[in-house]
């Protein structure tokens, strides 16, 4: 059973009214893997399906891949490609950056309470000269963590 602190579980129970007001039905399966995502950042379709068969004895396969299509139409989790292959999913948040060492592989994920002073100004500006209204964005910035970095100049 999955438990979560008092933040993961006001987080799920947004999440559960976003649904119900849209009259989508809450599966066993889909609560499970929306509370897996909640507590895990950056989860892999396997990662998943491995999590859930240690929670429910049987389940279909199917229906994991179409509860994170449903969770990815109605904008509850992001789909993200760190290395070109791998499809990883996380909760959405209204702001979402990413920071990606591309010799270790290693992702920093900053959530809205590390980014909150940056105030991303010029995204807003093209928003508006493009008529868009913004509802939440994700950054990925790519580069080498300082350990990488050691490693290439004393080579």
């Amino acid at each position: 059973m999955i438990v979560l602190s008092k933040t993961q579980q006001q987080k799920y129970n947004q999440i559960v009214e976003k649904l119900k007001f849209k009259k989508i039905r809450l599966t066993d399966i889909r609560n499970i893997v929306i509370k897996m995502l909640i507590i895990s950042d950056h989860l892999t379709i396997q990662e998943i399906i491995n999590n859930l068969e240690s929670e429910i004895n049987n389940i279909n396969v199917m229906s994991v891949y179409n509860t994170i299509d449903l969770l990815l139409k109605e904008h509850i989790v992001f789909a993200n490609t760190f290395n070109g292959k791998d499809i990883s999913y996380e909760i959405a948040a209204d702001k979402s950056v990413h920071l990606k060492c591309d010799e270790c592989l290693k992702v920093i994920h900053l959530d809205d309470k590390n980014i909150k002073n940056y105030h991303f100004l010029e995204l807003l500006d093209l928003c508006e000269k493009y008529n868009i209204k913004l509802t939440h964005f994700k950054i990925e910035g790519h580069g080498y963590c300082l350990k990488c970095s050691n490693k290439e100049i004393n080579k």
